[in-house]
């Protein structure tokens, strides 16, 4: 089984640019204001980031593995413990208070229920991936909701929790399909990976791979008029993760930078208007930033990223976007 996985095209330097991972913002971040809200103990889960060993091309996992409460009060993540990778809440107003919600399993990602009571989650089992769901504040109890032999990933609720939008693999394709949550029934809708629904719940965008393959796009779905448009698509870097701002005018993405003599591909973020237009960089940092989503308010960022530590690992970082 692949996990489905985003190429960018690039071309092989044959020098390795050192990266000082230990600096916390570079030049042309000065305007953000960024808060860790993790340490390196915390031992956080992290999206596989690699090249491809006969292109030299960068291929990261795409779904988001955070998601904040529809409160805005907790940030959910997933943490390495004895092998597993389980799901945590931290407080995001402060204070050392961590509470684990899952045991000993292999959680991928997951995603918040608009009402704040449940948490979806991928959890894989005997190398297939199936999407399930627990209470989000209290129990051990858990509710399988998609389980074939194919891979299902990456849950995102419609915006009045009816409907569960899911990714289902086939072969090196991936297909969006829902779950009714009262009816159970399936259905199918169009080719692509991480869904996100708009806040009206009329379109959704989803990530696809490029028609020769080499980089990711995002595209946009009419749910109602089945109508496709694609929204952001460059020649040179690659794009995922999509994640619409809480007032429909932006979306947030994962992107590559391009390589350079001084510095290696890596993954940033970047905004870009609902209607396809002002793409925007907002990370900079030579190490990888990933998996961001908004807090409900639209006035903050979180998202995983190396910066700020000697080693490169990954911490939970929170950026004011309130200002920028």
């Amino acid at each position: 089984m692949r996990i489905f996985i985003i190429l960018s095209f690039g071309i092989l330097i044959s020098c390795t640019p050192k990266i000082n991972y230990s600096l916390i913002s570079v030049a042309e971040e000065s305007s953000l204001k960024l808060t860790q809200y993790s340490k390196e103990t915390d031992r956080l889960s992290y999206p596989f980031i690699g090249k491809d060993k006969s292109s030299g091309q960068l291929i990261w996992y795409a779904p988001p593995i955070l998601a904040v409460s529809p409160d805005d009060k907790k940030i959910a993540y997933t943490a390495s413990s004895n092998g597993f990778g389980n799901i945590y809440l931290k407080d995001i107003s402060g204070g050392l208070s961590i509470i684990q919600r899952t045991f000993n399993k292999e959680i991928m990602d997951m995603a918040y229920s608009p009402d704040g009571k449940y948490i979806a989650f991928t959890e894989r089992k005997l190398k297939n991936d199936n999407i399930y769901m627990i209470n989000a504040t209290e129990g051990g109890a858990i509710q399988q909701l998609v389980s074939s032999s194919a891979a299902e990933l990456s849950p995102a609720f419609s915006p009045d929790g009816k409907n569960l939008f899911f990714t289902k693999s086939e072969g090196d394709r991936y297909f969006i399909w829902s779950l009714n949550l009262e009816s159970s029934l399936l259905t199918q809708y169009t080719e692509g990976f991480t869904p996100c629904l708009t806040p009206n719940g009329t379109e959704l965008v989803v990530t696809r791979n490029s028609r020769d393959g080499s980089r990711g796009e995002i595209w946009m779905i009419n749910l109602q008029k089945s109508t496709e448009t694609l929204i952001l698509s460059d020649n040179n870097r690659g794009f995922s993760s999509p994640q619409i701002s809480p007032d429909g005018k932006k979306i947030l993405c994962v992107g590559t930078t391009e390589r350079n003599k001084t510095k290696n591909q890596n993954l940033d973020l970047y905004t870009i208007n609902i209607d396809g237009t002002k793409l925007t960089q907002l990370t900079f940092h030579q190490g990888h930033d990933v998996s961001p989503i908004w807090t409900h308010d639209g006035k903050s960022i979180f998202f995983l990223s190396q910066r700020g530590n000697k080693s490169g690992r990954y911490n939970l970082w929170k950026m004011d976007y309130n200002n920028l």
